[in-house]
């Protein structure tokens, strides 16, 4: 009887490591991310002249974030950033600051194929300063940063999780 519970225990963990080396047990990853900054608005953008790197600077953020794959199995992750705005105006400021991005994602592949929009908007609240402190504003490389990395956050939340990670 010990024997046969030796045999079997033997071959299910076998079976098991073998399912999971298969990668049935996780999605094939991110096998493409294809980012485009196409900024336009009726009364013109300034918006690409001041972040020339946009659309390689979300492509780092949302790779640092993902599994990629060679599977051509694998999901493909597509963004169109379509507007950056300083509280609705697409011309922004000498300062480069902005409020609101938005932008398309479009998903193919893994479990599921969607498009979604993505719209972020960030505030500072100078009142919710506690009595005592000094606020301090952030650069606008901060800002930038983070809006940024809220996007790509976003990105990986819609995605379904199993299509994120290879397995690997």
């Amino acid at each position: 009887m010990y024997d046969f519970l030796k045999t079997t225990a033997l071959v299910v963990s076998v079976g098991a490591a073998a399912f999971m080396a298969s990668g049935a047990t996780a999605g094939q990853g991110i096998s493409s991310i294809d980012v485009k900054a196409q900024v336009g608005a009726p009364q013109g953008s300034n918006a690409l002249d001041l972040y020339p790197t946009i659309a390689d600077d979300l492509t780092r953020e949302i790779l640092s974030r993902v599994d990629t794959t060679n599977d051509p199995e694998g999901g493909v992750i597509s963004v169109k950033i379509k507007r950056l705005s300083l509280d609705g105006d697409t011309i922004l400021p000498d300062s480069a600051e902005f409020n609101e991005l938005e932008g398309f994602l479009s998903y193919e592949g893994g479990s599921r194929d969607f498009v979604e929009m993505i719209r972020l908007s960030a505030r500072t609240d100078e009142q919710a300063v506690p009595e005592g402190f000094v606020s301090v504003a952030p650069s606008n490389a901060d800002f930038y940063d983070a809006m940024l990395a809220a996007f790509a956050d976003r990105i990986v939340e819609l995605v379904p999780e199993e299509d994120i990670t290879s397995g690997s």
